[in-house]
């Protein structure tokens, strides 16, 4: 198994294992209750039916950090 680690948009850790990685995606930004927020990575998994989880990484970081 591998794990990698993630930061999520409120600055918690996310242990991920790789193999369960669904998709990722980035959002530009996101308009919520009148707010804008900066843009993010979106992160899904096949273990969790969230949605998954919003993280700072870009997806070029995350596709190096599972390559490493």
């Amino acid at each position: 198994m591998k794990f990698i680690t993630l930061t999520s948009i409120d600055g918690g850790l996310i242990v991920v294992n790789v193999v369960h990685i669904g998709h990722f995606y980035p959002v530009d930004k996101k308009v919520e209750y009148g707010r804008v927020t900066k843009g993010f990575t979106r992160l899904g998994v096949t273990t969790h039916n969230n949605g998954g989880f919003s993280v700072t990484e870009t997806v070029d970081e995350i596709i190096t950090l599972i390559n490493n």
